[in-house]
């Protein structure tokens, strides 16, 4: 897609200047192209960044994506951090929403959460968004050894974007181990969107979200996300430890230029 202005690399995570509007364009753009190769889009957030740490797989698929939008304050506030700014959050549920209501309406297919939650999110959506396709669905409950007739049902139902609601690192390493057989134009890994879709569950109140507090709300939700929002934390001191060991050489090859030029 190539850059339109400066980088800013947080723990080895590459981010550019995305905002919302500058995502749609991107997704409208991946849309219009018919060379039947299947895009990846990521929603990245601190804790997929700490997984990554750990994980080249998941680092690889981070950097190879085609579109890698923040989805999480804290990674506007890493930037900060390190010295650049990144406009705005571009969230799952952003991308989905736009997708829903897009003109032409967009084949989509909805795949993961539990037995039957895709299939009440999809009522929901025909329900409430008239004129949103969604061409097929299918519960994200299955097993390695399942995942060639998932591949198959998903490409039998020819959609133009596929949303994975999975967790992470397992919806974007299905959709980067099958990127080949999907037959879509664009996957996307959406992580609780079909939940919400569903009415499974419900985005944090807007306070929380403008606060930058939605993981407080899902921990407090969800008690057993503790483990998962301890990466939180370790993303925190771990950015703070990097920015502050930058900022020592900044200034002090501030200080030897200043030496030299005397």
């Amino acid at each position: 897609m190539g850059a339109v202005a400066s980088s800013v690399n947080i723990l080895g995570v590459e981010f550019y200047p995305v905002t919302k509007s500058g995502a749609f364009n991107s997704l409208d753009w991946m849309l219009s192209r018919d060379d039947r190769r299947t895009r990846i889009v990521v929603t990245a957030n601190p804790i997929m960044v700490m997984t990554a740490q750990r994980d080249p797989l998941f680092m690889e698929i981070l950097d190879r994506a085609d579109l890698l939008v923040p989805d999480g304050v804290g990674i506007l506030w890493a930037a900060r951090k390190f010295g650049k700014a990144l406009p705005e959050r571009v969230t799952g549920v952003d991308l989905t929403h736009y997708l829903l209501h897009r003109k032409p309406s967009t084949r989509i297919y909805l795949l993961g959460g539990r037995p039957e939650v895709a299939e009440r999110a999809r009522r929901n959506v025909e329900k409430e968004i008239p004129g949103a396709k969604i061409c097929g669905t299918a519960h994200g409950y299955f097993g390695p050894g399942e995942e060639p007739a998932v591949v198959d049902a998903v490409r039998a139902a020819r959609p133009d974007v596929i949303l994975v609601g999975m967790g992470s690192p397992r919806q974007e390493k299905f959709i980067w181990t099958h990127r080949k057989r999907l037959g879509a134009k664009v996957a996307i890994g959406v992580g609780g969107v079909l939940d919400i879709l569903a009415g499974e569950s419900k985005r944090a109140p807007e306070v929380f979200q403008k606060a930058g507090l939605e993981w407080l709300y899902r921990l407090v939700k969800e008690p057993k996300r503790l483990r998962a929002d301890l990466k939180l934390i370790e993303f925190f001191f771990k950015v703070q430890f990097l920015a502050a060991s930058k900022r020592k050489d900044d200034e002090a090859d501030a200080g030897e230029a200043d030496r030299d030029y005397r």
